[in-house]
């Protein structure tokens, strides 16, 4: 006697690739209304082409800022970071917005998943005037290239000639100076004109223990 036998077919569906957005090169500070151009990028986790895949900035409204499409190349020192640059406008409050770059999922013969990265656009009103900041070493008396200048938000760093130049709006700032082995200074400054002002650091002494034999 022949028993009858019953086979049971499975479907096996495949994982879903995840996918790894990044983005870079965002100004710090960026006027209201003004064009400004950041890079985007996306990996998959299995290393898929993702060249020729749609990429969207979204404002903090959940509205559409800029589209791009990724590059045919990978990002250099990657191994499979498909990247694109995309330009868009600044909202025009002034203010910390929240952003994000997304790109959607798709369900071909490997499905992937959606992917998202935040990211935080600073806007900040038109200026009104330039600051100039000459950086000394206050023994020395040279110029100090390298030294980061902040009047918050805005910034700006000193050219081998120890100057920064920074566009401001009308207003009262601390104006923070600050570069390695250097203690940081703060000078209060009322800005209602173009101006310039000299800073000088002083070299940060390391700490040295007490000899415990003088004691």
């Amino acid at each position: 006697m022949m028993n009858d036998t019953c086979e049971r077919v499975v479907e096996v569906t495949p994982d879903a690739h995840a996918m790894e957005l990044t983005v870079w090169g965002v100004p710090s500070t960026i006027v209201a209304g003004e064009r400004f151009a950041v890079s985007v990028g996306a990996k998959c986790s299995a290393g898929c082409d993702l060249a020729g895949r749609e990429l969207t900035l979204f404002d903090q409204q959940g509205l559409c800022a800029g589209t791009v499409k990724l590059g045919h190349d990978v990002c250099a020192g990657t191994e499979a970071l498909y990247f694109a640059q995309v330009e868009v406008s600044a909202p025009l409050e002034a203010s910390s917005h929240s952003w994000e770059a997304k790109i959607a999922g798709w369900a071909a013969e490997l499905p992937h998943t959606d992917g998202s990265f935040p990211l935080t656009v600073r806007v900040v009103p038109a200026p009104d005037y330039v600051i100039t900041v000459k950086v000394f070493d206050r023994e020395k008396q040279t110029p100090l290239a390298g030294a980061r200048v902040v009047m918050h938000p805005y910034r700006a760093v000193t050219d081998d000639d120890g100057i920064a130049k920074i566009k401001v709006a009308k207003g009262q700032y601390d104006i923070l100076v600050s570069r390695s082995i250097y203690l940081p200074t703060c000078v209060g400054a009322e800005v209602n004109a173009n101006m310039m002002t000299t800073v000088e650091l002083d070299v940060d002494q390391p700490w040295v223990p007490p000899d415990e034999d003088s004691e």
